[in-house]
Parts: C-alpha cells; sequence; structure tokens
C-alpha cells in the first residue's frame, strides 16, 4: 500500500490542524477519500470531522468492539464488519513461519462417551493415564505398534486393569498374555498416548465458536516450519487457534513429570518452551496455556504466572470450558 504523511506541526492546536487537513482535501479534491475518525487527539478528530464535513466527503469510524464501520457522514450509509479475521496460514506467514500441517477435527466417532469418562475420573485415573501414555508411547511403528511388557505390580493396580479395559471394549488395543499394549492402528494408539486430551480441548474450543464469534479459525496437530540461518526447524503445536487476531497455544500433557529430570524441571522446561514459541509465533499479544491431566502443584503455578501462562491441570480440566471462555474474553495478556 502506498502511504503519505502529512505531518502536523502541533497535535493539540486545533487552529493549526484545521489548516493543515483544508490543505489536504484541497489537494485531493477530485479523489475518493474519506476520513477515519478513530484515532488521533480530539482536536485532530474535531477538526478533521468539520473539514471533511464541510468538503461533502465521507466519515466514518471503527467500532473498538465489533470492528465494524460505523458511517458519520451520510449516516444513511449501512454498517459493515471488517475482513480482519485472518486464518492461521495467514497469520503464521505473516510471522515468516509455514503451516505445513494442520488437523481440524476432534473427538473420533464412536470415543465420545470414553473421553467424556477420562475427563469426569480425572482423580481415579490420573496415574493409570500416566502409565499407559508411557508404553503407548513405546509402541510406535517401528516397534509395530507394541509396547514393552507392563510391570506386574502395574497390572496389579485396579486403575490401570479398569482402563486397560475401557480402551480394549472400545477396540483401542488389546493385551498380549506377556503384557504388552497391541494397537490396532497409529490413530487408536495416538488416542491412549494422550491424544485424546487434544482432541477433547479442541472439541471445547470449537464448540465455544458458537457463542464467541471472535474465534476465527482453530487447529490441532499444527505443523509449523520457518529457517534458521538457512536450516528448517519444525515445531508441532498440540492446539492453536486465533480469537479476535490474537494467537492462542495450548500444550496439552498426561504423562507423568518423573523421569531422569524432577518433575519441577520438567514443567519448567515445558512452559519455557511454551513461552518461547508464544512470542516468536504471535509476537506480544500471543497467549499460551499448559493443560495438564495430572495435577501440578504450587510450584509449576508460580513459575507459569512468571512468564504469563495459564494452567489448567487435575479436576481443573472438567471445566475446561468456563477456564478458555474466560481466557479468550480477556483484552490482554493474562
Amino acid at each position: 500500500m502506498r502511504v503519505e504523511h502529512w505531518p502536523l506541526a502541533n497535535a493539540l492546536d486545533i487552529e493549526i490542524i484545521r489548516e493543515r487537513v483544508l490543505a489536504f482535501v484541497a489537494k485531493r479534491e477530485g479523489d475518493n477519500i474519506a476520513l477515519n475518525a478513530s484515532g488521533g487527539s480530539r482536536p485532530m478528530s474535531l477538526a478533521a470531522h468539520e473539514i471533511y464535513r464541510l468538503a461533502e466527503k465521507p466519515i466514518y469510524y471503527v467500532h473498538p468492539e465489533t470492528d465494524h464501520v460505523v458511517w458519520l457522514h451520510p449516516r444513511e450509509w449501512p454498517s459493515f464488519g471488517l475482513a480482519d479475521r485472518i486464518k492461521l496460514p495467514a497469520f503464521f506467514a505473516a510471522h515468516d513461519l509455514r503451516l505445513s500441517g494442520v488437523a481440524r477435527e476432534g473427538i473420533p466417532e464412536g470415543l465420545s462417551g470414553l473421553t467424556a469418562t477420562l475427563v469426569n475420573k480425572v482423580s481415579r485415573y490420573s496415574h493409570a493415564i500416566s502409565v499407559l501414555n508411557y508404553y503407548a508411547a513405546l509402541a510406535t511403528e517401528r516397534a509395530g505398534l507394541t509396547s514393552p511388557p507392563l510391570k506386574t505390580e502395574q497390572m496389579q493396580r485396579d486403575d490401570v486393569c479398569e482402563l486397560l479395559g475401557l480402551f480394549t471394549e472400545h477396540g483401542l488395543m488389546r493385551v498380549d498374555p506377556d503384557c504388552r499394549l497391541i494397537f490396532p492402528d497409529e490413530d487408536a494408539r495416538f488416542y491412549v498416548n494422550g491424544g485424546w486430551l487434544e482432541e477433547h480441548i479442541f472439541g471445547v474450543v470449537n464448540e465455544l465458536r458458537l457463542r464467541i464469534p471472535t474465534i476465527q479459525d482453530l487447529g490441532r496437530k499444527l505443523v509449523v516450519e520457518w529457517d534458521v540461518q538457512g536450516s528448517p526447524v519444525t515445531n508441532e503445536l498440540d492446539v492453536a487457534f486465533l480469537a479476535d487476531n490474537r494467537l492462542h497455544l495450548i500444550e496439552c500433557k498426561t504423562k507423568r513429570f518423573d523421569s531422569n529430570q524432577s518433575p519441577e524441571a520438567q514443567v519448567a522446561a515445558t512452559l519455557y518452551k511454551l513461552d518461547t514459541l508464544r512470542d516468536y509465533m504471535g509476537g506480544n499479544d500471543a497467549r499460551a496455556m499448559l493443560v495438564s491431566y495430572r495435577n501440578l502443584g504450587n510450584p509449576p503455578r508460580l513459575r507459569a504466572s512468571e512468564f504469563d501462562i495459564i494452567i489448567c491441570d487435575g479436576q481443573g480440566i472438567q471445566r475446561l470450558e468456563s477456564v478458555l471462555a474466560k481466557w479468550i474474553g480477556k483484552g490482554k495478556r493474562v
């Protein structure tokens, strides 16, 4: 777009402003111009409105909440919404990023009841989910979608056996005599490996779109690429959506944070990564949230507050819809 600067010597002196605006309108007498009276100082707005009105030029302002153009002159002209609701591919492209993959479906047909059970019984299945998450992660295609054997003490836990029964009942896997998990396909393995939480969050946000019109685009399992010194870098985002042209990133965790690093160190690393991706991909207006099936405790919450990242964990995921609605509705980064 071609831009022409028309400087003012004083943004508060209404006479100087009137003269400068009059000179501009006279210069553009034969052009189809209009005044956007949405910004500027009050003297600027008043003086410009006066000159444009005398010159019979259109005057409008943009409603700050609805992004509608409202005509002040001529008043009979109809209001209309600005075409400013871009989609995720265009948003990432504007930040010099490439969206090379994105899924736009939620919970698979037939698994909504199972997903609801996992959400409603988070206290019951918190440990068992992390156990099956771990073994499902090892059942890669290279391993024939088959996990190592579960330990005897794990198979003796009621919650683990109950969860194995639920997943088996829904055709997501079977347990062989050696206590190995065998998955029929990658989609089933993904669901058991924590993908169900990602799909659930996607579904909740998708339903919120019906009553929160500022949500303009939504995706999960997004693959975002960019170049660093000539070499491609790839990151996968669990769930991302645009609301009022602000990027919202959500990281989903169902595993236990208890391997070689301390749980606090692993959560801190996750928060740091999420903070870095948010700022790099969406700038200062972007927001981030960590959703964990397990209760993370107070230290991670304190660390998350330092990063301006929201945490929704444990039984909090049962209130995820209201948490997300409040998060989206805030006018600035939380």
